[in-house]
Protein backbone atom coordinates (compact mmCIF):
# COMPACT_ATOMS: atom_id res chain seq x y z
CA UNK A 1 0.00 0.00 0.00
CA UNK A 2 1.77 3.01 -1.00
CA UNK A 3 -0.08 6.70 0.32
CA UNK A 4 0.74 10.79 0.92
CA UNK A 5 -0.26 13.02 3.14
CA UNK A 6 0.26 16.44 2.55
CA UNK A 7 1.72 18.21 6.23
CA UNK A 8 -0.30 21.08 6.14
CA UNK A 9 -3.62 22.32 4.15
CA UNK A 10 -3.04 24.95 1.21
CA UNK A 11 -3.79 28.17 1.09
CA UNK A 12 -6.37 29.66 -1.57
CA UNK A 13 -3.27 31.40 -3.82
CA UNK A 14 -1.40 27.90 -3.46
CA UNK A 15 -3.95 26.67 -5.57
CA UNK A 16 -3.67 28.77 -9.10
CA UNK A 17 -1.42 27.38 -11.81
CA UNK A 18 2.47 28.53 -11.48
CA UNK A 19 1.93 32.18 -13.47
CA UNK A 20 6.23 31.33 -14.23
CA UNK A 21 5.08 27.76 -15.60
CA UNK A 22 2.83 29.22 -17.39
CA UNK A 23 5.04 32.23 -18.98
CA UNK A 24 7.60 29.88 -19.75
CA UNK A 25 5.63 27.66 -21.93
CA UNK A 26 3.62 30.59 -23.54
CA UNK A 27 6.94 31.92 -24.38
CA UNK A 28 7.88 28.95 -26.08
CA UNK A 29 4.86 28.59 -27.93
CA UNK A 30 3.14 26.36 -25.71
CA UNK A 31 -0.60 26.78 -25.80
CA UNK A 32 -1.94 26.44 -21.90
CA UNK A 33 -4.84 28.57 -22.38
CA UNK A 34 -4.58 31.50 -24.63
CA UNK A 35 -5.62 30.21 -28.18
CA UNK A 36 -2.99 32.19 -29.42
CA UNK A 37 -0.45 30.09 -28.17
CA UNK A 38 -1.67 27.11 -30.24
CA UNK A 39 -0.07 27.56 -33.08
CA UNK A 40 -1.99 26.63 -35.76
CA UNK A 41 -5.23 25.16 -35.86
CA UNK A 42 -6.87 29.19 -35.57
CA UNK A 43 -6.41 30.38 -39.10
CA UNK A 44 -6.68 33.34 -41.18
CA UNK A 45 -9.40 34.67 -43.01
CA UNK A 46 -11.42 37.71 -44.22
CA UNK A 47 -14.63 37.89 -46.00
CA UNK A 48 -18.60 37.31 -45.49
CA UNK A 49 -20.79 34.29 -44.95
CA UNK A 50 -23.34 33.36 -42.35
CA UNK A 51 -22.56 30.81 -40.27
CA UNK A 52 -24.49 30.46 -36.67
CA UNK A 53 -21.69 28.14 -34.81
CA UNK A 54 -22.92 25.01 -33.52
CA UNK A 55 -26.66 24.74 -35.56
CA UNK A 56 -23.87 24.61 -38.94
CA UNK A 57 -22.25 22.27 -37.58
CA UNK A 58 -21.43 18.97 -39.38
CA UNK A 59 -23.41 15.96 -37.91
CA UNK A 60 -21.83 14.21 -35.82
CA UNK A 61 -21.58 10.38 -36.26
CA UNK A 62 -21.13 7.81 -34.13
CA UNK A 63 -21.85 4.62 -35.50
CA UNK A 64 -19.35 2.58 -35.83
CA UNK A 65 -21.90 -0.75 -37.12
CA UNK A 66 -19.95 -0.88 -40.33
CA UNK A 67 -16.92 -0.10 -39.47
CA UNK A 68 -13.26 -2.28 -40.45
CA UNK A 69 -10.14 -3.44 -39.08
CA UNK A 70 -7.02 -2.91 -40.90
CA UNK A 71 -5.56 0.09 -43.22
CA UNK A 72 -3.33 3.25 -42.80
CA UNK A 73 -4.65 6.70 -42.26
CA UNK A 74 -2.16 9.97 -43.64
CA UNK A 75 -3.14 12.69 -41.54
CA UNK A 76 -1.92 16.18 -42.46
CA UNK A 77 -1.25 18.16 -39.44
CA UNK A 78 -1.47 21.90 -38.50
CA UNK A 79 1.10 22.18 -35.88
CA UNK A 80 4.01 19.57 -35.35
CA UNK A 81 4.35 17.16 -32.10
CA UNK A 82 6.91 18.96 -30.47
CA UNK A 83 7.28 16.66 -27.55
CA UNK A 84 5.34 14.09 -25.84
CA UNK A 85 5.63 13.84 -21.72
CA UNK A 86 1.77 14.06 -20.79
CA UNK A 87 2.49 15.78 -18.03
CA UNK A 88 4.57 18.95 -19.10
CA UNK A 89 3.54 18.93 -22.59
CA UNK A 90 0.99 21.64 -23.23
CA UNK A 91 0.57 21.88 -26.92
CA UNK A 92 -2.29 21.11 -29.01
CA UNK A 93 -0.67 19.11 -31.31
CA UNK A 94 0.67 16.70 -28.89
CA UNK A 95 -2.33 16.37 -26.70
CA UNK A 96 -4.08 15.61 -30.04
CA UNK A 97 -1.88 12.54 -30.15
CA UNK A 98 -1.49 11.49 -26.73
CA UNK A 99 -5.28 11.09 -26.59
CA UNK A 100 -4.65 8.34 -28.28
CA UNK A 101 -1.81 6.87 -26.63
CA UNK A 102 -2.19 7.64 -22.25
CA UNK A 103 -5.07 7.63 -20.74
CA UNK A 104 -6.74 9.07 -17.76
CA UNK A 105 -9.28 7.58 -14.94
CA UNK A 106 -11.65 9.48 -16.67
CA UNK A 107 -13.09 11.17 -20.09
CA UNK A 108 -15.90 13.62 -20.89
CA UNK A 109 -18.46 11.68 -23.67
CA UNK A 110 -20.71 13.51 -26.01
CA UNK A 111 -23.24 14.64 -23.34
CA UNK A 112 -20.58 16.82 -21.84
CA UNK A 113 -20.69 14.07 -18.57
CA UNK A 114 -17.80 12.55 -17.46
CA UNK A 115 -17.67 8.93 -17.55
CA UNK A 116 -14.87 6.38 -16.25
CA UNK A 117 -12.24 5.05 -18.26
CA UNK A 118 -9.22 3.46 -16.61
CA UNK A 119 -11.41 3.90 -13.39
CA UNK A 120 -14.44 1.67 -14.26
CA UNK A 121 -16.01 3.75 -11.35
CA UNK A 122 -15.57 6.33 -8.37
CA UNK A 123 -17.32 7.31 -5.54
CA UNK A 124 -17.36 10.56 -3.55
CA UNK A 125 -17.77 11.00 0.47
CA UNK A 126 -20.95 12.81 1.41
CA UNK A 127 -18.89 15.92 1.76
CA UNK A 128 -17.35 15.85 -1.67
CA UNK A 129 -13.86 15.87 -0.16
CA UNK A 130 -12.66 12.10 -0.95
CA UNK A 131 -12.95 9.91 -3.86
CA UNK A 132 -12.48 6.88 -4.09
CA UNK A 133 -11.66 4.84 -7.59
CA UNK A 134 -12.36 1.76 -8.70
CA UNK A 135 -9.52 1.27 -11.49
CA UNK A 136 -10.40 -1.11 -14.71
CA UNK A 137 -9.38 -4.51 -14.32
CA UNK A 138 -6.95 -6.51 -17.24
CA UNK A 139 -5.65 -3.03 -18.55
CA UNK A 140 -2.06 -3.46 -20.03
CA UNK A 141 0.31 -0.51 -20.45
CA UNK A 142 2.27 -0.88 -24.04
CA UNK A 143 5.15 -2.63 -21.94
CA UNK A 144 3.11 -4.93 -21.10
CA UNK A 145 2.68 -4.40 -17.45
CA UNK A 146 -0.15 -4.65 -15.61
CA UNK A 147 -2.15 -1.31 -15.05
CA UNK A 148 -2.27 -1.28 -10.88
CA UNK A 149 -3.26 1.68 -8.67
CA UNK A 150 0.13 2.17 -7.50
CA UNK A 151 0.34 3.14 -11.46
CA UNK A 152 -2.35 5.97 -10.77
CA UNK A 153 -0.48 6.88 -7.03
CA UNK A 154 3.00 7.09 -9.06
CA UNK A 155 2.00 9.19 -11.83
CA UNK A 156 -0.30 11.76 -9.70
CA UNK A 157 3.13 12.15 -7.45
CA UNK A 158 4.91 12.51 -10.53
CA UNK A 159 2.93 15.73 -11.27
CA UNK A 160 3.02 17.13 -7.67
CA UNK A 161 6.54 16.65 -6.78
CA UNK A 162 7.76 17.77 -10.49
CA UNK A 163 5.16 20.47 -11.03
CA UNK A 164 3.41 18.92 -13.55
CA UNK A 165 0.86 21.59 -15.46
CA UNK A 166 -1.62 20.04 -13.11
CA UNK A 167 0.10 20.89 -10.11
CA UNK A 168 -2.04 23.47 -9.05
CA UNK A 169 -5.29 21.13 -8.79
CA UNK A 170 -2.76 18.43 -7.12
CA UNK A 171 -2.35 21.26 -4.20
CA UNK A 172 -5.74 20.58 -3.11
CA UNK A 173 -4.93 17.20 -2.36
CA UNK A 174 -4.61 16.01 1.52
CA UNK A 175 -3.61 12.81 0.70
CA UNK A 176 -3.81 9.62 -1.69
CA UNK A 177 -3.61 6.23 -1.31
CA UNK A 178 -2.95 3.14 -3.46
CA UNK A 179 -5.50 1.11 -1.53
CA UNK A 180 -5.05 -2.36 -2.86
CA UNK A 181 -4.13 -3.02 -6.58
CA UNK A 182 -7.30 -1.96 -7.91
CA UNK A 183 -8.47 0.83 -5.32
CA UNK A 184 -7.39 4.36 -5.45
CA UNK A 185 -8.07 6.94 -2.87
CA UNK A 186 -7.51 10.51 -2.55
CA UNK A 187 -8.80 13.30 -0.26
CA UNK A 188 -8.73 16.95 -0.72
CA UNK A 189 -8.77 19.58 1.65
CA UNK A 190 -12.24 21.08 0.54
CA UNK A 191 -14.67 20.09 -2.04
CA UNK A 192 -13.21 20.87 -5.41
CA UNK A 193 -15.15 19.85 -8.65
CA UNK A 194 -12.99 20.40 -11.56
CA UNK A 195 -10.26 17.43 -9.82
CA UNK A 196 -12.50 15.12 -11.91
CA UNK A 197 -12.70 17.17 -15.16
CA UNK A 198 -8.83 17.66 -15.22
CA UNK A 199 -7.99 13.98 -14.76
CA UNK A 200 -9.49 14.04 -18.14
CA UNK A 201 -6.86 15.49 -19.92
CA UNK A 202 -3.50 14.30 -20.79
CA UNK A 203 -1.70 16.24 -17.95
CA UNK A 204 -3.28 13.78 -15.50
CA UNK A 205 -2.67 11.03 -17.74
CA UNK A 206 -1.09 7.66 -16.01
CA UNK A 207 2.00 6.27 -16.89
CA UNK A 208 3.48 3.12 -15.53
CA UNK A 209 4.87 3.47 -11.85
CA UNK A 210 8.56 2.92 -13.53
CA UNK A 211 8.26 5.57 -16.17
CA UNK A 212 6.91 8.29 -13.39
CA UNK A 213 10.37 7.95 -11.79
CA UNK A 214 12.30 9.31 -14.52
CA UNK A 215 12.49 13.22 -15.16
CA UNK A 216 11.59 13.10 -18.53
CA UNK A 217 8.98 10.86 -21.04
CA UNK A 218 10.16 11.07 -24.78
CA UNK A 219 8.52 8.01 -25.73
CA UNK A 220 5.46 7.70 -23.65
CA UNK A 221 3.95 4.13 -22.51
CA UNK A 222 0.40 4.40 -21.86
CA UNK A 223 -2.70 2.03 -21.67
CA UNK A 224 -4.61 3.58 -25.03
CA UNK A 225 -5.66 2.09 -28.19
CA UNK A 226 -2.70 2.94 -30.05
CA UNK A 227 1.07 3.02 -29.06
CA UNK A 228 4.06 5.07 -30.15
CA UNK A 229 6.54 3.91 -32.76
CA UNK A 230 8.42 7.09 -34.07
CA UNK A 231 8.70 10.62 -34.52
CA UNK A 232 10.58 12.90 -36.72
CA UNK A 233 10.33 16.51 -35.17
CA UNK A 234 8.45 18.86 -37.89
CA UNK A 235 8.31 16.38 -40.01
CA UNK A 236 6.58 12.82 -38.92
CA UNK A 237 4.59 11.07 -36.15
CA UNK A 238 3.61 7.81 -36.21
CA UNK A 239 1.27 5.49 -33.64
CA UNK A 240 0.11 2.13 -34.51
CA UNK A 241 -2.58 0.16 -32.90
CA UNK A 242 -1.83 -1.90 -29.34
CA UNK A 243 -2.59 -5.53 -30.41
CA UNK A 244 -3.42 -6.22 -26.19
CA UNK A 245 -5.85 -2.81 -25.86
CA UNK A 246 -8.51 -3.11 -22.84
CA UNK A 247 -11.62 -2.78 -25.29
CA UNK A 248 -10.83 -5.97 -27.40
CA UNK A 249 -12.97 -4.22 -30.34
CA UNK A 250 -10.38 -1.27 -30.56
CA UNK A 251 -8.70 0.07 -32.24
CA UNK A 252 -9.92 -0.46 -35.86
CA UNK A 253 -7.13 1.10 -37.57
CA UNK A 254 -3.37 -0.42 -37.66
CA UNK A 255 -1.96 2.54 -38.46
CA UNK A 256 -1.76 6.18 -38.24
CA UNK A 257 0.90 8.40 -39.64
CA UNK A 258 0.60 12.36 -39.36
CA UNK A 259 2.58 14.46 -41.87
CA UNK A 260 3.51 17.53 -40.60
CA UNK A 261 2.77 20.46 -42.98
CA UNK A 262 2.25 23.85 -41.45
CA UNK A 263 1.75 26.06 -44.08
CA UNK A 264 -2.17 26.11 -44.70
CA UNK A 265 -2.23 25.73 -49.07
CA UNK A 266 0.78 22.96 -49.02
CA UNK A 267 -1.74 21.43 -46.47
CA UNK A 268 -4.62 21.41 -48.41
CA UNK A 269 -2.84 20.87 -51.64
CA UNK A 270 -0.86 17.92 -50.67
CA UNK A 271 -4.44 16.52 -49.74
CA UNK A 272 -6.60 17.46 -53.01
CA UNK A 273 -3.63 16.15 -54.59
CA UNK A 274 -4.45 12.48 -52.89
CA UNK A 275 -1.55 12.32 -50.93
CA UNK A 276 -3.39 12.30 -47.44
CA UNK A 277 -6.71 10.80 -46.23
CA UNK A 278 -7.56 13.53 -43.67
CA UNK A 279 -6.35 17.45 -42.57
CA UNK A 280 -7.40 19.24 -39.54
CA UNK A 281 -6.74 22.82 -39.65
CA UNK A 282 -8.56 23.98 -43.07
CA UNK A 283 -8.27 27.93 -43.43
CA UNK A 284 -11.72 28.97 -42.97
CA UNK A 285 -11.50 31.15 -46.24
CA UNK A 286 -11.32 27.63 -48.35
CA UNK A 287 -14.34 26.40 -45.95
CA UNK A 288 -17.33 27.28 -48.58
CA UNK A 289 -15.89 25.52 -51.51
CA UNK A 290 -14.56 22.39 -49.34
CA UNK A 291 -18.09 21.90 -47.94
CA UNK A 292 -19.61 21.94 -51.82
CA UNK A 293 -17.14 19.61 -53.33
CA UNK A 294 -19.23 15.69 -53.91
CA UNK A 295 -15.73 14.32 -52.97
CA UNK A 296 -14.57 15.57 -49.97
CA UNK A 297 -16.01 15.32 -46.16
CA UNK A 298 -15.78 18.46 -44.73
CA UNK A 299 -16.08 18.37 -40.78
CA UNK A 300 -16.74 21.58 -38.31
CA UNK A 301 -16.83 20.90 -34.62
CA UNK A 302 -16.92 23.41 -32.32
CA UNK A 303 -15.61 24.85 -29.73
CA UNK A 304 -11.89 25.44 -30.56
CA UNK A 305 -11.47 28.62 -28.92
CA UNK A 306 -12.83 31.65 -27.85
CA UNK A 307 -11.83 34.99 -29.04
CA UNK A 308 -12.52 38.31 -27.01
CA UNK A 309 -12.28 42.56 -26.84
CA UNK A 310 -9.99 42.59 -23.68
CA UNK A 311 -10.44 46.14 -21.55
CA UNK A 312 -7.90 47.47 -18.70
CA UNK A 313 -10.12 48.10 -16.08
CA UNK A 314 -7.43 49.38 -13.73
CA UNK A 315 -6.53 52.64 -15.90
CA UNK A 316 -9.17 55.63 -17.74
CA UNK A 317 -10.98 55.08 -19.81
CA UNK A 318 -11.73 51.60 -19.13
CA UNK A 319 -11.83 51.91 -15.35
CA UNK A 320 -15.59 53.11 -15.98
CA UNK A 321 -18.24 50.78 -16.62
CA UNK A 322 -20.06 53.39 -18.79
CA UNK A 323 -17.27 53.39 -21.26
CA UNK A 324 -17.04 49.61 -21.26
CA UNK A 325 -20.74 49.60 -22.17
CA UNK A 326 -20.16 52.34 -24.69
CA UNK A 327 -17.64 50.49 -26.32
CA UNK A 328 -19.88 46.79 -26.50
CA UNK A 329 -22.96 48.94 -27.66
CA UNK A 330 -20.74 50.16 -30.27
CA UNK A 331 -19.72 46.70 -31.53
CA UNK A 332 -21.74 44.45 -34.45
CA UNK A 333 -20.52 40.96 -32.93
CA UNK A 334 -21.80 39.27 -36.06
CA UNK A 335 -20.22 41.22 -38.58
CA UNK A 336 -17.31 41.33 -36.78
CA UNK A 337 -17.08 37.01 -36.64
CA UNK A 338 -18.62 36.58 -40.43
CA UNK A 339 -15.60 39.05 -41.18
CA UNK A 340 -13.34 37.07 -39.18
CA UNK A 341 -13.82 33.82 -40.11
CA UNK A 342 -15.89 33.43 -43.12
CA UNK A 343 -18.74 33.11 -40.92
CA UNK A 344 -17.52 29.45 -39.90
CA UNK A 345 -17.64 30.57 -36.13
CA UNK A 346 -20.18 31.88 -33.45
CA UNK A 347 -21.28 35.16 -31.53
CA UNK A 348 -20.01 34.12 -28.06
CA UNK A 349 -22.47 35.00 -24.86
CA UNK A 350 -20.49 33.64 -22.05
CA UNK A 351 -17.69 31.93 -21.65
CA UNK A 352 -19.48 28.20 -20.90
CA UNK A 353 -18.86 25.72 -24.11
CA UNK A 354 -21.57 25.92 -26.57
CA UNK A 355 -24.32 23.73 -26.06
CA UNK A 356 -22.98 22.29 -22.83
CA UNK A 357 -25.60 22.02 -19.42
CA UNK A 358 -23.47 25.32 -18.12
CA UNK A 359 -24.65 27.89 -20.79
CA UNK A 360 -27.27 30.11 -20.04
CA UNK A 361 -29.93 29.39 -22.23
CA UNK A 362 -31.47 32.81 -22.66
CA UNK A 363 -28.42 35.14 -23.00
CA UNK A 364 -27.95 36.89 -25.66
CA UNK A 365 -25.36 38.93 -27.15
CA UNK A 366 -25.55 42.91 -26.52
CA UNK A 367 -26.92 44.32 -29.44
CA UNK A 368 -25.30 47.27 -31.60
CA UNK A 369 -26.98 50.74 -30.56
CA UNK A 370 -24.98 53.59 -31.35
CA UNK A 371 -27.52 56.04 -29.59
CA UNK A 372 -27.15 53.67 -26.40
CA UNK A 373 -22.98 54.08 -27.14
CA UNK A 374 -23.75 57.65 -27.03
CA UNK A 375 -26.05 57.56 -23.61
CA UNK A 376 -23.06 55.78 -22.08
CA UNK A 377 -20.47 57.68 -23.52
CA UNK A 378 -21.81 61.05 -21.86
CA UNK A 379 -22.15 58.92 -18.79
CA UNK A 380 -18.81 58.34 -18.88
CA UNK A 381 -18.35 61.71 -18.84
CA UNK A 382 -16.92 61.17 -22.59
CA UNK A 383 -19.34 63.09 -24.79
CA UNK A 384 -17.19 63.40 -27.92
CA UNK A 385 -16.10 60.05 -27.25
CA UNK A 386 -12.07 58.77 -26.63
CA UNK A 387 -9.19 57.95 -28.05
CA UNK A 388 -7.25 54.66 -26.78
CA UNK A 389 -4.50 52.20 -28.11
CA UNK A 390 -5.52 48.44 -29.60
CA UNK A 391 -2.81 45.97 -29.41
CA UNK A 392 -3.20 42.85 -31.19
CA UNK A 393 -1.52 39.91 -31.86
CA UNK A 394 0.42 39.85 -35.25
CA UNK A 395 -0.03 36.16 -36.30
CA UNK A 396 -3.27 35.80 -35.59
CA UNK A 397 -5.01 36.88 -39.08
CA UNK A 398 -8.56 36.51 -37.44
CA UNK A 399 -8.07 38.87 -34.84
CA UNK A 400 -6.58 41.47 -37.15
CA UNK A 401 -9.75 41.50 -39.21
CA UNK A 402 -11.88 41.59 -36.51
CA UNK A 403 -10.01 44.35 -34.86
CA UNK A 404 -9.96 45.91 -37.92
CA UNK A 405 -14.02 45.95 -38.28
CA UNK A 406 -14.50 46.74 -34.47
CA UNK A 407 -12.04 49.94 -35.24
CA UNK A 408 -14.09 50.88 -37.79
CA UNK A 409 -17.98 50.42 -36.13
CA UNK A 410 -15.96 52.53 -32.81
CA UNK A 411 -15.39 55.14 -34.93
CA UNK A 412 -19.03 55.57 -35.61
CA UNK A 413 -19.80 56.78 -31.97
CA UNK A 414 -16.40 58.74 -31.38
CA UNK A 415 -13.96 56.00 -29.93
CA UNK A 416 -11.15 55.81 -31.63
CA UNK A 417 -9.34 52.49 -31.29
CA UNK A 418 -5.89 53.23 -32.44
CA UNK A 419 -4.57 49.56 -34.05
CA UNK A 420 -0.93 48.19 -33.32
CA UNK A 421 0.04 45.03 -34.28
CA UNK A 422 2.33 43.50 -31.82
CA UNK A 423 4.36 39.81 -31.69
CA UNK A 424 3.50 37.29 -29.79
CA UNK A 425 6.26 37.71 -27.17
CA UNK A 426 5.23 41.44 -26.54
CA UNK A 427 1.58 40.64 -25.79
CA UNK A 428 2.54 38.11 -23.26
CA UNK A 429 5.56 40.60 -21.30
CA UNK A 430 3.27 44.23 -22.48
CA UNK A 431 -0.52 43.30 -22.41
CA UNK A 432 -0.54 39.97 -20.33
CA UNK A 433 2.23 40.28 -17.56
CA UNK A 434 2.74 44.07 -17.28
CA UNK A 435 -1.00 45.24 -17.77
CA UNK A 436 0.43 48.04 -20.04
CA UNK A 437 -2.85 47.96 -22.33
CA UNK A 438 -5.82 49.64 -22.82
CA UNK A 439 -7.48 47.79 -25.11
CA UNK A 440 -6.16 44.32 -27.08
CA UNK A 441 -7.69 41.32 -28.20
CA UNK A 442 -6.64 37.77 -27.66
CA UNK A 443 -8.61 34.42 -27.41
CA UNK A 444 -8.85 30.93 -24.82
CA UNK A 445 -8.35 27.54 -25.87
CA UNK A 446 -11.65 26.32 -25.21
CA UNK A 447 -11.85 23.63 -22.27
CA UNK A 448 -15.46 21.64 -22.08
CA UNK A 449 -15.67 22.02 -18.38
CA UNK A 450 -16.99 25.07 -16.89
CA UNK A 451 -14.14 26.01 -14.14
CA UNK A 452 -11.92 26.38 -17.19
CA UNK A 453 -13.79 29.27 -18.70
CA UNK A 454 -15.15 30.46 -15.61
CA UNK A 455 -12.57 31.12 -12.70
CA UNK A 456 -9.01 31.30 -14.68
CA UNK A 457 -9.52 34.52 -16.87
CA UNK A 458 -12.55 36.18 -14.64
CA UNK A 459 -12.11 35.57 -11.49
CA UNK A 460 -9.72 37.80 -9.80
CA UNK A 461 -7.78 34.93 -8.19
CA UNK A 462 -7.43 33.06 -11.91
CA UNK A 463 -4.30 32.11 -13.33
CA UNK A 464 -5.19 34.34 -16.23
CA UNK A 465 -6.82 37.38 -14.89
CA UNK A 466 -4.98 40.02 -16.46
CA UNK A 467 -8.20 42.60 -17.03
CA UNK A 468 -8.55 44.13 -13.57
CA UNK A 469 -11.88 43.78 -13.49
CA UNK A 470 -12.77 42.30 -9.95
CA UNK A 471 -16.38 41.63 -8.50
CA UNK A 472 -17.07 39.49 -5.22
CA UNK A 473 -19.95 38.69 -6.29
CA UNK A 474 -18.76 36.33 -9.21
CA UNK A 475 -16.09 35.27 -7.32
CA UNK A 476 -18.09 33.98 -4.18
CA UNK A 477 -20.13 32.33 -7.34
CA UNK A 478 -17.62 30.44 -9.16
CA UNK A 479 -15.97 29.49 -5.64
CA UNK A 480 -18.80 28.21 -4.52
CA UNK A 481 -19.37 26.08 -8.00
CA UNK A 482 -15.99 24.49 -7.51
CA UNK A 483 -18.06 23.19 -4.76
CA UNK A 484 -20.27 20.74 -6.30
CA UNK A 485 -20.20 17.55 -7.91
CA UNK A 486 -23.47 17.36 -9.65
CA UNK A 487 -23.95 19.70 -12.95
CA UNK A 488 -28.05 20.31 -11.43
CA UNK A 489 -26.45 22.20 -8.47
CA UNK A 490 -23.65 23.88 -10.64
CA UNK A 491 -25.20 24.73 -13.55
CA UNK A 492 -27.47 27.79 -12.16
CA UNK A 493 -24.49 29.00 -10.57
CA UNK A 494 -22.22 29.52 -14.02
CA UNK A 495 -25.95 31.24 -15.10
CA UNK A 496 -25.83 33.64 -12.66
CA UNK A 497 -22.29 34.22 -13.10
CA UNK A 498 -22.28 34.65 -17.19
CA UNK A 499 -25.34 37.31 -16.22
CA UNK A 500 -22.61 39.15 -13.77
CA UNK A 501 -20.09 39.13 -16.59
CA UNK A 502 -22.56 40.64 -19.27
CA UNK A 503 -24.32 43.04 -17.10
CA UNK A 504 -21.49 44.98 -15.14
CA UNK A 505 -19.38 44.46 -18.31
CA UNK A 506 -16.58 42.68 -16.98
CA UNK A 507 -13.04 43.68 -19.04
CA UNK A 508 -14.03 40.45 -21.56
CA UNK A 509 -16.17 41.64 -24.29
CA UNK A 510 -16.49 37.92 -25.60
CA UNK A 511 -16.50 37.73 -29.64
CA UNK A 512 -16.86 34.93 -31.31
CA UNK A 513 -16.23 30.98 -30.76
CA UNK A 514 -14.05 29.49 -33.31
CA UNK A 515 -14.63 25.63 -34.69
CA UNK A 516 -12.29 23.34 -36.07
CA UNK A 517 -12.21 22.68 -39.42
CA UNK A 518 -11.56 19.47 -41.21
CA UNK A 519 -11.27 17.60 -44.21
CA UNK A 520 -11.09 13.80 -45.63
CA UNK A 521 -11.85 11.12 -47.88
CA UNK A 522 -14.87 9.25 -48.05
CA UNK A 523 -12.44 6.06 -47.32
CA UNK A 524 -11.92 7.67 -43.94
CA UNK A 525 -15.41 7.32 -41.31
CA UNK A 526 -15.67 7.55 -37.97
CA UNK A 527 -15.87 10.46 -35.54
CA UNK A 528 -12.35 11.81 -34.75
CA UNK A 529 -12.85 14.45 -32.43
CA UNK A 530 -13.14 14.30 -29.27
CA UNK A 531 -16.88 15.54 -27.45
CA UNK A 532 -14.60 19.00 -26.20
CA UNK A 533 -13.40 19.93 -29.73
CA UNK A 534 -10.26 19.82 -28.63
CA UNK A 535 -8.18 16.68 -29.22
CA UNK A 536 -8.46 13.91 -31.82
CA UNK A 537 -9.44 10.07 -30.81
CA UNK A 538 -8.87 7.80 -33.53
CA UNK A 539 -9.96 4.76 -31.93
CA UNK A 540 -13.59 4.72 -33.20
CA UNK A 541 -12.36 5.50 -37.05
CA UNK A 542 -11.54 3.24 -39.86
CA UNK A 543 -10.62 3.00 -43.76
CA UNK A 544 -13.24 1.39 -45.65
Amino acid sequence: MTSHHRREATSDSETEPSRRLFMKAAAAGVPIAFAGCLGGDDDDGNGTDNGNGVGDETEVDTDDSDATYGGEVLWGGSVPVQSLDPHFESAAASARVLENITQGLTRVNWEYELEGLLAESWETSEDNSELTFNIREGVQFHDGTELTAEDVYASFNRIEEQQGLAADYMALVDSMEAVDDHTFEMVLSEPFAPMLSRMATSHMHIIPAHQADENEVDEPIGTGPFEFESMELDSEFVMVGFDDYWDDDLPYLDKVTKSEISDDDNRLNTFNAGELDFINGVPPRHAEDLEDDPDIDFIRRFPQSLTYLGLNCNEEPFDDIDARLALDYAIDKQEVMEAALYGQGQVATSPAAPDSEWEHPDLEPRPQDYDLAQEHLEAAGYPDGFEVTFQIPEQYNDQVTAAQVIESQAAQVGIDLNIQLITWSNWLSDVYTDRDFEATTSSYLALWFPDAGFHRPFHSDGAFFFTGWEDEEYNDLVDEARQYYEMEDRAPLYHDAAEILQERRSGHILLYWMPTLMARTHEFQGEVMSPDGSTFRFENTWME
